[in-house]
C-alpha cells in the first residue's frame, strides 16, 4: 500500500535537469527488443554460467536454513518449540545486516579501484567458501551457542554473496539484457532452492540426521564459489548490442 501511493514513475514528476541527469546517467539508447539469437547469446558465455552456479549455491543453502531451521534447533539441538522459535529469529536478523554490508562493500571496493566484476566477484566467492565453512562447522558444533553462531555467521554471508551476486546483474551484460541476465540467474539460484528443502528432508528421514545434509551444503557452496572463481572473469559479450 506505501508503495502504490508514494511512487510515481519518473516520467510523469517534474524534475530538474540535473534530477533528470542523474536519474538516466548510464542509461543506454536501444533501437528494440534484444532477437533471440542475441537473447541466446547470453548462455554462450562462461559469465553467465558462473552466475548461474554461484547463485545456486547461495539459494540452496539459504532454502536449507529457511525450510528447516526450526526442525533442526529441535531435532538435532533439542530445543523446546518455543525456545526454537525465538532463537530460529536470530540468523535471519544477520541475514538482513549482511544484505545491506553486501551492497556497502561492493560500493568500497569500487571507490578503492577494484574492477566491478572483480569486486563483486571477490566478494560472492569468499563468502560461499566462508558459508561451506560455517555450515560445516555447524555439523561439528558441540555447543547450540556454537551452531547458533556458525548458522548466523552462513545467514550474514548468505546474504552478501546474494546482493554481490544482483549487483552483478547490471555490469555483467549491455542494459537491454539487465533483466534477462538477472532472470537467468535467479533460475540458477531458486533451482537450488526448490532442492534444498527436498533433498534435506529425504536425508534427514534416511540417516535421522543433519549431518549428511548440511555437509552437502556444504559442498555445494564450495563448488559455487568455484564456479564463480573460474568462469566469472569478464562481461558477457552481445553481437551486436552497444556497450
Amino acid at each position: 500500500a506505501i508503495w502504490w501511493f508514494l511512487y510515481r514513475d519518473p516520467a510523469e514528476v517534474s524534475l530538474t535537469a540535473e534530477e533528470t541527469a542523474h536519474l538516466t546517467e548510464g542509461d543506454e539508447n536501444t533501437s528494440g527488443p534484444p532477437s533471440l539469437a542475441q537473447w541466446g547469446s547470453l548462455f554462450a558465455s562462461r559469465t553467465t554460467w558462473g552466475m548461474i552456479a554461484g547463485f545456486f549455491g547461495t539459494i540452496y543453502t539459504l532454502w536449507l536454513y529457511t525450510a528447516w531451521l526450526p526442525f533442526y534447533l529441535e531435532k538435532e539441538r533439542h530445543m523446546s518449540v518455543s525456545k526454537a522459535g525465538l532463537v530460529g529469529a536470530i540468523p535471519y536478523f544477520f541475514g538482513c545486516v549482511g544484505a545491506i554490508t553486501g551492497g556497502w562493500l561492493c560500493d568500497l571496493l569500487a571507490r578503492r579501484g577494484v574492477a566491478p566484476i572483480a569486486g563483486r566477484k571477490f566478494l560472492v566467492s569468499t563468502s560461499l567458501f566462508g558459508i561451506a565453512s560455517c555450515t560445516l562447522g555447524t555439523v561439528f558444533a558441540g555447543s547450540n551457542a556454537l551452531a547458533l553462531t556458525l548458522i548466523s555467521v552462513s545467514m550474514f554471508l548468505i546474504y552478501i554473496a546474494a546482493s554481490s551476486a544482483w549487483a552483478t546483474v547490471p555490469i555483467a551484460a549491455p542494459s537491454q539484457y539487465t533483466a534477462s541476465l538477472g532472470s537467468i540467474q535467479n533460475f540458477g539460484g531458486y533451482f537450488g532452492g526448490a532442492l534444498a528443502p527436498t533433498v534435506t528432508g529425504y536425508l534427514v528421514q534416511s540417516t535421522g540426521s543433519f549431518a549428511q545434509a548440511l555437509m552437502l551444503s556444504a559442498a555445494i557452496a564450495v563448488l559455487g564459489g568455484l564456479a564463480y572463481v573460474v568462469l566469472v572473469r569478464e562481461a558477457i559479450h552481445v553481437p551486436d548490442a552497444k556497450h
